[in-house]
């Protein structure tokens, strides 16, 4: 018994370190893209006037994100991973913008926290809906507003909210 006693916090500390490596914890990290499409359109002098391509782009974002949601249901993808494959995707489609940066950070954060379960779904809606009012609030003072800022009118469009014209 007094030798049962001995090695039993060892191996009680051997099974928790055991346990260590199957635990899954999502690392924020960007996922490498290749080339991205660079956008650099800024608003001319004589108004704001949105993409040609811009609702349309709207739309293939959409899609992605239906399927991205779909391999998440079935088990394929985990919410990050799904993050982190629709970003690439906006940025081989639209390239990068601040407004679009600012949000899929706000995404991201959401889903990381979501899937550690620290926060719920309708939490991580809030979450996100509160990035999206503070770029509504400052979208109309803006000086040099992207001309493409297709993935936080997806999501703006996702939370029925007014999008970003």
């Amino acid at each position: 018994m007094s030798a049962m006693k001995k090695y039993l916090p060892f191996l009680l500390t051997l099974a928790a370190l055991t346990g260590c490596q199957s635990v899954y914890i999502p690392t924020l990290k960007q996922v490498p893209i290749g080339l991205p499409n660079i956008e650099t359109a800024v608003a001319p002098a004589g108004g704001f006037q949105l993409a040609q391509s811009h609702w349309g782009d709207v739309s293939k974002i959409r899609d992605e994100a239906t399927r991205l949601a779909i391999q998440v249901d079935s088990g394929k993808l985990t919410k990050v991973q799904a993050a982190q494959y629709l970003n690439r995707f906006r940025i081989q489609l639209v390239g990068r913008n601040n407004v679009d940066d600012s949000m899929y950070e706000v995404y991201l954060r959401s889903a990381v926290d979501s899937q550690r379960g620290e926060i719920t779904t309708e939490q991580s809606k809030l979450y996100i809906q509160n990035a999206l009012k503070g770029w509504q609030l400052r979208w109309p003072n803006m000086g040099s507003k992207p001309t493409n800022p297709a993935f936080t009118n997806f999501l703006m469009e996702v939370m029925n909210m007014t999008p970003l014209k």
